[in-house]
């Protein structure tokens, strides 16, 4: 009889390797602009390598923008500026970790001294007082406390640059401006940065944050009714029925999964991969991009179908694409709705979305004189931010990647250890890296920035 002696505890390495940020461009012939940038010593960190333990401060594929002393800085600051509801709004938010790295305060000049929140108002007072926007003649530019919030966004607006390209690589937080005043003696890793103005970049496509109640929109289609598009009109939809959300759906996956219940429960059945396999009570599947979800259903008549268990569906909710906003800075991504061909600016945190041209999508059908001429505004500024282009919208996982035996496979291993292949159920690490919600899709947007 074999007898096993080890007994060994099993550790992964996780120094080997230090992927930050997935690699993001696509073709090699980037164009860069000949010059020495460097970013803004008070932008907060963004984020903390495990393995060096050094700060970043901008993303690699972040749209940058130029501050007006030419520093380099992120562009959400801009739409944040822009796009304000009052001059309370947070600008930028100092916290431990930015007194750690000894960033900059922005508004004293000196190195971080607590965690705090900068107001836009109080940040854009602090480039007054910086002499990086200059205005002596006391208005509009007053920034009292009782000052106008348009006086904000116009001081905003002369501090932060529109996009002039997108980060070549993650970016430290600044070390500071010469040997004898760096933050920390002798230790200064990147003094120059770069970034791209013409690049094609991969991102992964974020859907929305919450799931959506699909159920009770009651929208059932017959299969009848289905068999009668295009779409469908090659299968046997005799016994299914759908239920319709009103826009694309996110793809069921461990990260955007679809919930059915009844009654009793927890739904009882199988997820299949195509309609053609519905067969049997309890068997159900998405057709995500036209926004069904698919049941089998005896008779496909438009009624709640049935589980394994005969109990009827009383619940249904998915993710979908239509109110995603982003709510991380560290990675690159494209957020909300798009498709092929549609013209892309950038939110709140430098991340990639397609430009409102819709004037009802901004205000609504019914609007006033006032909301239309606010909305034709915004639509104006939003040409003049536009960065780039969807070229392609990619759905993962693909070449059959989830076959690939790959380590580290296993929940006791964490995302930046499993590489993409079985490990990952085929996924790209531009998904499984990311802490946004992303389903299954990637996005090629081409930047293209004059």
């Amino acid at each position: 009889m074999a007898i096993s002696r080890f007994q060994s505890a099993f550790k992964v390495r996780t120094d080997m390797m230090d992927n930050i940020t997935p690699n993001n461009t696509v073709q090699m012939n980037a164009s860069v602009p000949a010059g020495e940038w460097k970013p803004a010593s008070w932008l907060p960190v963004i984020w903390q390598n495990e393995a060096s333990k050094d700060y970043f401060t901008i993303s690699s594929g972040k749209v940058v923008s130029f501050d007006s002393t030419g520093r380099i800085v992120p562009s959400g600051l801009l739409r944040r500026i822009i796009d304000q509801t009052n001059r309370n709004d947070t600008f930028i938010s100092y916290t431990d970790e930015d007194v750690k790295a000894k960033v900059i305060d922005i508004e004293t000049g000196d190195f971080v001294a607590a965690a705090k929140d900068v107001k836009n108002g109080d940040a854009m007072l602090a480039v007054l007082k910086h002499g990086w926007v200059v205005d002596n003649s006391g208005a509009p530019f007053a920034l009292d406390p009782a000052g106008d919030d348009d006086d904000c966004v116009t001081v905003g607006e002369r501090f932060i640059s529109a996009p002039v390209g997108v980060a070549a690589y993650d970016v430290y937080v600044w070390a500071g401006d010469d040997p004898a005043n760096l933050h920390f003696t002798n230790y200064q890793k990147q003094h120059l940065i770069q970034f791209f103005t013409d690049v094609q970049m991969r991102v992964g496509h974020v859907c929305e944050n919450t799931t959506t109640d699909v159920f009770a929109v009651d929208d059932k289609e017959t299969g009848a009714a289905l068999q009668a598009l295009l779409r469908y009109d090659h299968l046997d939809l005799s016994d299914v029925m759908a239920y319709e959300h009103t826009s694309k759906l996110a793809q069921h996956t461990s990260r955007t999964p679809v919930t059915l219940t009844t009654a009793a429960g927890a739904w009882v059945g199988r997820y299949r991969s195509d309609i053609s396999l519905l067969v049997k009570a309890g068997d159900w599947t998405m057709d995500a991009d036209a926004g069904r979800i698919l049941f089998f259903e005896a008779g496909g008549n438009a009624v709640a179908p049935v589980d394994a268990n005969a109990q009827a569906l009383t619940g249904l909710t998915a993710y979908d694409y239509a109110g995603a906003a982003s709510t991380e800075e560290q990675m690159m991504h494209l957020v909300g709705d798009a498709k092929p061909g549609d013209f892309v600016t950038f939110d709140k945190n430098s991340n990639f979305v397609v430009r409102q041209s819709n004037v009802a999508a901004l205000v609504g059908n019914a609007f006033n004189e006032t909301e239309l001429e606010t909305a034709l505004r915004v639509m104006q500024r939003d040409q003049e931010l536009t960065v780039g282009r969807v070229f392609e919208i990619q759905k993962e996982p693909r070449g059959l990647l989830e076959r690939v035996r790959t380590g580290w496979k296993g929940e006791e291993f964490g995302k930046d250890a499993q590489m993409p292949g079985s490990a990952t159920s085929g996924f790209s690490d531009l998904i499984t890296l990311s802490d946004e919600r992303i389903a299954d899709e990637i996005v090629i947007v081409n930047v293209k920035i004059q």
